[in-house]
């Protein structure tokens, strides 16, 4: 028995046309319960193609365009491609809105937004929140004081040739001794900066290498290059600069009687200023005369009164045949002795030159901070006045001879990165007491 929905028998391919109109006919008869159907209503013949068995295709050439299948589709027509594209639409719509969502979500996570996602720099810890300070309590009114005076931006050291040196030097065989300064790797000729027919005593040249100080007959000359010399007062017997380059300390060594007084003095080079800090009074030294070359590397050391700062800032003051040397504090105002002159260190503080004499030769060592032995040359004639380079691997150095009436005495360059080799920087015989400009001298106990 057939169903509905069933294909009748006979041929299969008019049962979905036939189907349709018996349902037409009976919603007809539902809506008109009188009326008894007179007949049927007959399925106009189906156009090919439909969805045929394999068997039952028509030719290749009637297939065409299949017309709507009601009980593949339903009892509906087919969608259109406006509206088959709505639901991609809606979708698209509802992804982009949820991405949206998930950027705000990001953005109002964070205090600094999407940058730490970025690689932005680590940020800085939030400061802790103080609390507010209390309401203070009214206190009388004061008078205003004056505005302390900005600290003036200290001048940048200025920078020297490395074998930019000071040094003193006789015109004649027994003339005046001037001062220069001289580049010895240059071709130019030395720079006078005292020149004085009383003759320069000693001097001493500031840290930083601007200026200097000229002892003439006695008379501190206070030398910059290309200006002209001040005199800072008379009667010095030494100097030496500070490490602030603006301080000299000074002696002055006179007659008290039957004892000698001498005055520790210091200097402010930029006023000018002079004052008296320590006094010592001391039995007459009694003194006596030595060979012409060793009086002249004595002179060359810096004589009979000589003043030293040392790396703490503590002032030592040698006067030959003194019964003590002596020392002062500045920090604390107070005087002391100690047992032997410092020792000069290179600007790094690692090296110190150690000379040890044998009649007229001179063995040159540098010693580390444990005292061992780093290098060692050997001299002819006595040196004197070694002083380190800016880079702390040279040495100059005066070195005496003994010549016909007299002596001669020549600056020699030792570079202790050339082993055991020595450049002579002079050979007019009568040059001395050379100095790096701007090499700092480290004094220690």
């Amino acid at each position: 028995m057939s169903g509905i929905g069933d294909p009748p028998p006979g041929d299969r391919r008019d049962w979905p046309a036939e189907d349709l109109a018996r349902r037409q006919a009976d919603a007809s008869a539902e809506g008109s319960p009188s009326e008894e159907p007179t007949q049927e209503i007959a399925a106009s013949p189906p156009e090919p193609p439909y969805d045929l068995p394999p068997g039952d295709q028509p030719p290749g050439d009637l297939v065409t365009e299949s017309p709507w299948d009601v009980k593949v589709s339903g009892n509906r027509r087919r969608p259109t491609a406006a509206e088959q594209a709505v639901p991609w639409l809606i979708g698209l719509v509802l992804a982009l809105a949820g991405m949206l969502i998930v950027l705000l979500a990001l953005v109002f996570s964070s205090n600094e937004g999407l940058l730490p996602a970025y690689g932005s720099p680590t940020p800085e810890p939030t400061p802790a929140r103080t609390p507010p300070p209390p309401t203070p309590t009214p206190e009388p009114s004061v008078e205003p004081s004056a505005s302390l005076e900005p600290t003036p931006t200290p001048a940048p050291t200025p920078a020297f040739p490395p074998l930019e040196i000071a040094f003193m030097q006789r015109t004649a065989a027994s003339g005046p001794i001037h001062l220069f300064t001289h580049d010895f790797a240059g071709s130019a000729a030395p720079v006078p900066q005292a020149r004085d027919n009383r003759g320069v005593d000693v001097y001493d040249w500031s840290p930083d290498g601007s200026h200097g100080i000229a002892l003439v007959d006695g008379n501190p000359l206070y030398l910059t290059p290309g200006s002209s010399a001040a005199d800072l007062g008379d009667g010095f017997d030494g100097v030496m600069f500070a490490a602030d380059s603006t301080t000299a300390w000074a002696v002055r060594a006179t007659l008290a009687g039957a004892n000698d007084r001498t005055d520790l003095l210091r200097m402010d080079v930029t006023s000018g200023a002079v004052t008296a800090v320590a006094t010592w009074t001391y039995p007459h030294p009694v003194t006596f005369q030595e060979s012409v070359q060793k009086e002249a590397q004595f002179a060359d050391d810096g004589g009979f009164n000589r003043v030293y700062v040392l790396d703490d800032g503590t002032i030592v003051v040698s006067i030959l045949g003194a019964p003590a040397i002596y020392t002062y504090n500045p920090a604390t105002g107070t005087a002391g002795t100690t047992a032997r002159e410092p020792l000069l260190w290179s600007p790094d503080g690692h090296l110190t030159v150690v000379l040890a004499e044998s009649g007229a030769n001179t063995r040159i060592s540098v010693h580390g901070q444990a005292n061992e032995e780093r290098g060692a040359i050997g001299v002819t004639g006595l040196v004197s006045h070694v002083r380190w380079s800016t880079a702390s691997n040279q040495v100059v150095f005066t070195l005496t001879t003994p010549v016909t009436g007299g002596v001669a005495q020549d600056l020699y360059l030792w570079d202790l990165r050339t082993g055991s080799l020595v450049q002579r920087l002079t050979q007019d015989l009568r040059s001395m007491g050379g100095e790096f400009r701007g090499a700092p001298e480290r004094w220690r106990p």
